[in-house]
């Protein structure tokens, strides 16, 4: 496995734009270059935007895991002297989460040589201008990407070795296999960003600045959003291997150890996904001053509706995430109070979300875009109600996670009763400057309006921050009325995370479509057109069969992968004392 991987990965190197994004309108024509080589007898944007996107899903499961893994495996370090039995908990889960990662990576590598062989093969004279641009940066990935292998490997196979005394290495392996990935990341993505937010060349398409190239409009933006978004992706995904693990479990103790799996995969993803819009309205707000263009094919143009789409999808995984958060509490004796407050919080979600998927108007088709607004929805469809709707469905997610931190513990601190006063009073003051703020930008003009969009996420995030930090110091010393009955969760539960892993990849692949279809028939904005006879975008239909289709390609190698996963360490296998000492705490 090791080798295989290894080679790949160099194989990759000649593959050069490996991680381009999935392409739903990729085809090679230039200036002077007009000939679109068909060398598979099949369409092959069709074979690019499979292959990419697949080798996009892998790579960012094989980033996103070795980022929470380290995380967990640090909190166990931390903890080692004075609480030994958590913090060999802890390290369970962190080497049970790496386990994940050897099959996966090599998938990656497959599907990324595959990738660079039909980028290369259908669309040389593109690849060739990339290569003329990016030159450089195609000598310095294979290298990280190598190095990045080789801490992988090491990080994982080293694992029972630098325990104790040397764990400290094993931490540094940790490390650099996060940096070295997340460099590799960055790389591709300048690659992927140079094609919608082009700069560091002139308008014959010369490069002047590589420099500029590399750092172009779409870059930090896009980094920052994949970063968010494949650790949501990858804590999901571990939550789906925990949910198929617990409900094949023989005995109460495996199923105990996945269940808490199972819950801390979906409480990482609920964490960052309280980021995620935020970071994708950062890239869009980059792309639209960048290109007006952008603007109205997204939002008002022929890929509009993809965003209702999205609104819908992003209302199930929120919904879907909140729901098992939900259900958490009846692991815990004592949480009836806290219970409570769910179905008021399921009507704000949906209340939230049916606002947030209204469009401003219905234009299904040229007829229909000739009518006026509807008086209410088209007032609903406007960004400011939006950004209302959103920004407290993320406090409400966030609010369910401090239910859910309260549910059967019985605060001691003298002052409880007014810390809890004073913390739901700010609570409450936060969403009413939401909604203010969200009024008062209605009416504004619209640079008024982007400023206070600005407010509202700024008062969400000050809020979160200074409620948590009074948090912790009322749970100080709380008493815990029964321990936790991992193990319990209702099997609904686990089919509920499995469901999540599927949303989550679906949503990817539809984004990934949209990011790369609004340069509509550009292979470069406004620098290499697309010229092919197939040039254009399929329908909304097809593109749904396509992203569908991927889906089930992905997971059905994923469950391969998951499947060899479980032949390196059963429940009774390595770290069989880990496991007896995680359940024992």
């Amino acid at each position: 496995m090791r080798r295989t991987c290894a080679v790949l990965g160099l194989i990759a190197v000649a593959a050069a734009a490996a991680l381009l994004a999935p392409d739903a309108a990729l085809a090679q024509g230039t200036p002077a270059l007009r000939s679109y080589a068909d060398p598979v007898g099949a369409d092959s944007r069709l074979v690019v935007w499979i292959a990419a996107q697949l080798h996009l899903m892998f790579a960012a499961f094989v980033l996103a895991v070795p980022m929470f893994a380290l995380y967990l495996e640090c909190m166990g370090w931390r903890l080692a002297k004075r609480e030994p039995a958590t913090a060999a908990r802890y390290d369970w889960l962190a080497h049970e989460m790496a386990r994940l990662l050897p099959p996966a990576y090599s998938l990656t590598a497959i599907t990324g040589a595959f990738l660079g062989f039909a980028l290369f093969a259908a669309y040389p004279g593109f690849m060739g201008y990339m290569t003329n641009v990016f030159g450089p940066t195609f000598v310095v990935y294979p290298l990280f990407f190598v190095a990045e292998t080789l801490c992988l490997y090491l990080w994982y196979y080293a694992w029972n070795r630098l325990q104790g005394d040397r764990k400290w290495l094993h931490v540094m392996l940790g490390v650099l296999l996060n940096l070295f990935g997340t460099i590799v990341m960055f790389i591709a993505d300048a690659w992927a960003t140079f094609m919608m937010t082009p700069a560091g060349v002139d308008q014959s398409g010369n490069l002047i600045s590589l420099y500029a190239a590399v750092w172009n409009p779409g870059w930090m933006p896009l980094n920052i959003h994949r970063l968010v978004a494949n650790i949501t992706f990858g804590a999901l995904l571990c939550g789906a291997y925990a949910a198929y693990r617990f409900l094949l479990a023989a005995d109460d103790e495996e199923r105990a150890l996945y269940d808490w799996m199972g819950y801390t995969g979906n409480l990482i993803a609920l964490f960052t996904m309280l980021f995620l819009p935020f970071a994708g309205y950062y890239f869009g707000f980059e792309l639209f001053a960048f290109s007006a263009t952008y603007g109205v094919t997204l939002m008002g143009g022929v890929l509009s509706w993809l965003f209702i789409i999205q609104a819908i999808v992003i209302a199930s995984l929120f919904i879907g995430a909140a729901y098992y958060a939900w259900l958490g509490f009846l692991r815990i004796p004592g949480s009836e109070a806290q219970q409570r407050w769910v179905p008021a919080f399921n009507i704000i979600l949906i209340l939230g979300f049916m606002v947030w998927a209204t469009p401003h108007t219905m234009a299904a088709s040229i007829e229909e875009s000739t009518g006026g607004f509807h008086p209410l929805l088209g007032a609903l469809g406007l960004m400011a109600p939006k950004m209302i709707a959103v920004t407290l469905i993320l406090l409400v997610l966030y609010v369910s996670y401090l239910l859910y931190r309260h549910a059967g513990r019985i605060l001691t601190v003298p002052w409880a009763k007014t810390g809890s006063l004073v913390q739901w009073g700010l609570i409450a003051l936060t969403g009413a400057a939401i909604i203010g703020l969200g009024i008062y930008g209605y009416f504004a003009p619209a640079h008024i309006r982007i400023q206070t969009s600005i407010w509202q996420i700024l008062v969400l995030i000050g809020g979160i921050v200074v409620t948590f930090v009074l948090d912790q110091f009322l749970l100080a010393g709380a008493r815990t009325q029964a321990a936790v009955r991992w193990g319990t969760m209702p099997r609904r539960g686990q089919y509920v995370l499995i469901a999540l892993a599927f949303i989550i990849v679906w949503l990817m692949g539809l984004m990934g479509y949209a990011r790369s279809a609004v340069r509509l028939n550009w292979h470069i904005f406004g620098l290499m057109e697309d010229t092919s006879a197939g040039a254009g975008l399929p329908s909304l239909g097809e593109a749904a069969i396509v992203i569908t289709g991927i889906t089930l390609i992905f997971f059905v190698l994923l469950a391969g992968s998951f499947a060899i996963s479980g032949l390196s360490g059963g429940s009774k296998g390595a770290h069989g004392s880990e496991r007896r000492a995680a359940t024992a705490s």
